[in-house]
């Protein structure tokens, strides 16, 4: 018999949906969506979520909500990571949420966010060596990796407070952006030459630009191979044009355009800090390890 599960992300500037069958332990997507809702914006400032990021969010989980019904989905879980954790009125959002449309959203640690995108990529993509993920999201950055080749039990997973929402909201110098993550990349230099894979919505817009997908496609984007030179590229590229010029490049959706400098930048100044030359993209990830976790109870 086959499970269909669904799981909800509610991240920092996007709220996601993944719909999927579970044959033979494998994944296989049935539906997905993503929906530009920013329930992070303005949040730095004032350490509370705002009333239109609010309702654009619950908005967006009452459409999640008859989609699940209408796919005829078994089980779903829904979280909410870095700008929900943070808020000092989330108990309030989850409140407004439940009324508007009876889920039960859980809050997540960033080292959960991290261990479930560990679950997620290592279903998809196979790390040859020691794997390093990392994860641009709209308000933080995680690293997850396995010491020296070590166990699941050992697995390491940092969150750093810094994603492509909040940088572009509290601007930064490099010297200042890389300050927060310096212990973490120092210890990532110590691993055994670390196989680099890349996952949000940051990276995969970095694959999709160097393609110039007019149509973003998931099959194009998975697997792609990012060298530093074209992160460098881009970064550039991007930086060069206003957000209006920003929203007619290819590969860009025009809702990230305010961002990507921001998010591109936190991934070259990593890149370069630990003198990565490639990095492997992938569209597996947090939602994908959320379906996986579900699965095996």
């Amino acid at each position: 018999m086959t499970d269909r599960l669904a799981a909800i992300d509610i991240g920092s500037n996007s709220c996601r949906l993944l719909i999927a069958d579970l044959q033979g332990g494998r994944i296989k997507p049935v539906f997905t969506a993503l929906r530009t809702s920013r329930i992070g914006e303005g949040l730095t400032g004032k350490g509370i979520l705002g009333k239109g990021p609010i309702e654009r969010t619950i908005n967006v989980l009452q459409e999640y909500h008859k989609l699940i019904k209408q796919f005829n989905v078994d089980r779903y879980r829904v979280v909410a990571t870095s700008a929900v954790r943070e808020a000092a009125n989330a108990a309030f959002f989850l409140d407004q949420a439940y009324r508007s449309t009876g889920m039960d959203i859980e809050i997540i640690s960033g080292s959960e966010e991290a261990r479930l995108n560990y679950l997620g990529v290592c279903h998809s993509v196979f790390p040859q060596g020691t794997g390093l993920i990392i994860d641009i999201g709209g308000g933080s950055t995680e690293f997850t990796y396995l010491p020296q080749k070590g166990s699941l039990d050992e697995l390491r997973c940092h969150s750093i407070p810094l994603g492509a929402v909040r940088l572009t909201e509290q601007p930064r110098l490099l010297s200042e952006l890389l300050l927060p993550m310096k212990d973490v990349l120092d210890e990532i230099k110590l691993l055994p030459a670390p196989f680099f894979i890349g996952v949000g919505g940051t990276i995969t817009t970095i694959a999709a630009v160097c393609q110039e997908l007019e149509l973003y496609d998931p099959q194009l984007v998975h697997g792609y191979t990012l060298s530093k030179d074209d992160v460098e590229r881009i970064m550039f590229f991007l930086a060069a044009k206003n957000n209006e010029e920003r929203k007619k490049v290819p590969g860009l959706q025009p809702e990230r355009a305010d961002i990507i400098v921001a998010g591109v930048t936190i991934l070259w100044a990593i890149m370069g800090y630990l003198e990565a030359r490639t990095l492997v993209v992938s569209e597996a990830d947090l939602l994908y390890g959320i379906v996986l976790e579900m699965a095996s109870f």
